[in-house]
């Protein structure tokens, strides 16, 4: 897969096709189970997300050889993202931000079952994935998003889907 269509900011919607990612659109009722950032740091293409070991950045062709996602991408409507603004914004969470399965595993299908929201304790010390692009684009509530619900503000935010 070539990344040369893909700018920074763009949100790419994933499907696993290993257990855990099927467990993770089960349990989130997402046709999703995963969502990552795609930046061009000097030139090069890279991707930022939040996997079991944290929030960390991952050339493209090492990202892809690791995880084999199928997705669907989004991008911000022309000019209306800083791409240095965001991409400074999300290395801020690079190599210290814990991956928070406990919130994507017992959180998120909590509230889908009950409505309500059983708030951790330091909301932003751990981030899993969804949760932690929602942060970088500055989402309310991002603790509380889901693969399914970024795709689903990426969409009424008129974030376009790009072909690659």
């Amino acid at each position: 897969m070539n990344p040369t269509h893909l700018k920074t900011g763009d949100v790419l919607h994933c499907t696993g096709k290993k257990w855990l990612s099927k467990v993770i659109r089960r349990l989130t009722k997402s046709r999703f189970s995963h969502t990552a950032l795609f930046l061009e740091i000097w030139g090069q293409p890279y991707i930022i997300d939040a996997q079991k070991d944290g929030v960390n950045v991952r050339p493209w062709n090492e990202w892809q050889s690791i995880y084999n996602y199928d997705f669907v991408v989004n991008r911000a409507p022309e000019g209306t993202i800083d791409e240095h603004a965001l991409s400074k914004r999300a290395m801020t969470k690079v190599g210290h931000t814990a991956y928070d399965i406990e919130g994507l595993i017992f959180r998120q299908p909590w509230e889908l079952l009950t409505g309500k929201w059983n708030p951790k304790k330091n909301e932003g010390d751990k981030m899993y994935c969804s949760e932690y692009v929602a942060w970088v684009y500055g989402v309310e509530k991002s603790y509380r998003m889901s693969p399914e619900d970024m795709y689903q503000w990426c969409k009424s935010n008129n974030f376009i889907e790009v072909s690659i």
